[in-house]
């Protein structure tokens, strides 16, 4: 081996032997094992009483049990910022509402007491009549000059298109 090497080895025995206070060969080898606790309260003096007499360079912390502590140092935690408060409401839900008229008008056309409307809804044109029933869900209930009103079939909720004054 390397002589510097071998010297530093020696070097960091002596160390290690001054550290831990070892003063004879056979004697204090025996003082690091630990005792075996009895119980939490007298943990803490007995190992402080047996560092005292040892003459140990090591202090021993004292024993902190879990209402010390205050939390649970190994539960799962979170970075997530918490989910938002909803807001509930004691009540009943609101009432269902019909959604908005499909139709526009496109014109209309009288014949005798009849008036027919000329509906459009997207790409399709529609013709209805007072009484006729639009898409299973709207039934034109009255024709006049300024409006169209139809039932709609599910909520019994009537709604009203406009037309203008149209001649």
């Amino acid at each position: 081996m390397n002589r510097s090497l071998v010297i530093a080895l020696i070097a960091t025995l002596v160390a290690v032997w001054y550290a831990a206070g070892i003063e004879d060969d056979a004697g204090d080898a025996a003082g690091l094992v630990a005792e075996p606790r009895t119980s939490r309260s007298t943990a803490g003096t007995t190992a402080r009483t047996a560092t005292a007499e040892q003459g140990s360079v090591i202090a021993v912390l004292p024993v902190r049990t879990a209402a010390e502590v205050g939390h649970d140092l190994f539960a799962a935690h979170s970075f997530l910022p918490p989910p938002p408060k909803v807001n509930v409401q004691a009540g009943p839900p609101p009432a269902p509402v019909a959604p908005p008229l499909p139709f526009r008008y496109q014109g209309r056309m009288t014949e005798g007491n009849t008036t027919i409307v000329f509906l459009a809804q997207g790409d399709r044109m529609l013709v209805a009549r007072q009484g006729d029933l639009l898409n299973n869900q709207y039934r034109v209930e009255s024709v006049s000059a300024n409006a169209v009103t139809f039932m709609f079939e599910p909520l019994k909720q009537r709604q009203t298109l406009s037309i203008g004054n149209a001649k």
